[in-house]
């Protein structure tokens, strides 16, 4: 029997692009926002009951494009629902299942960054990042992935010139090289197109 593995925002490209290339080495679920809501304790814990996974990667994610002063605060909001904490949910529940489950969080290297427009965004990823050290520090399994653009849906309507950006297969290879045990927990992998930094 196959180990089991949850990917979040399961609809995604990303998460259907690593469906498709770690299916052949584990059971991959890809639950959608109506099967699991992240940013929903219940939903979360709900999803859970019965269930133990093995890995889990926090791939759900959004992105709201405004300055500060003209935000709407339901939107910044969402921003850090979904990509913070729905990310501690899903490990908080993991983790109760499982305590030697690997977690991979995916964060950007907007966490590093203070992108023009982007301020929920990069202030979620930062949380990502943070939390995924507090994880190690606790002593589980986590690593922190923090691409680059990559060519999904969630780019749609922003500004990024296409030679920065990573097609699927490009944004996946680290993720395969974490399942491989290329690396060892704790670690960051910061990437971009043409560019893999361990530990910044």
């Amino acid at each position: 029997m196959k180990p089991k593995l949850l990917i979040t925002g399961g609809q995604g490209d990303l998460s259907q692009a690593l469906k498709q290339c770690l299916s052949a080495q584990y059971d991959v679920f890809t639950p959608g926002r109506d099967e699991l809501d992240v940013t929903n304790p219940n939903s979360v814990e709900q999803y859970f009951e019965g269930k133990s996974f093995d890995a889990v990667i926090n791939n759900a994610g959004t992105l709201y494009s405004s300055l500060i002063a003209d935000s709407e605060p339901s939107q910044w909001i969402n921003d850090i629902n979904v990509n913070l904490i729905g990310s501690y949910l899903t490990c908080r529940f993991a983790i109760a299942a499982n305590p030697k489950v690997k977690i991979i969080n995916v964060a950007s290297t907007a966490a590093y960054a203070s992108y023009k427009d982007w301020s929920s965004y990069c202030c979620s990823k930062a949380g990502v990042l943070t939390f995924s050290h507090c994880l190690n520090n606790d002593g589980y399994e986590v690593y922190c992935l923090c691409p680059g653009a990559i060519d999904t849906k969630l780019r749609d309507g922003l500004t990024i010139a296409n030679n920065n950006v990573m097609t699927l297969e490009e944004a996946v290879e680290p993720f395969k090289a974490v399942f491989s045990g290329e690396y060892t927990s704790g670690d960051v992998i910061f990437y971009r197109k043409n560019h893999l930094e361990l530990n910044p």
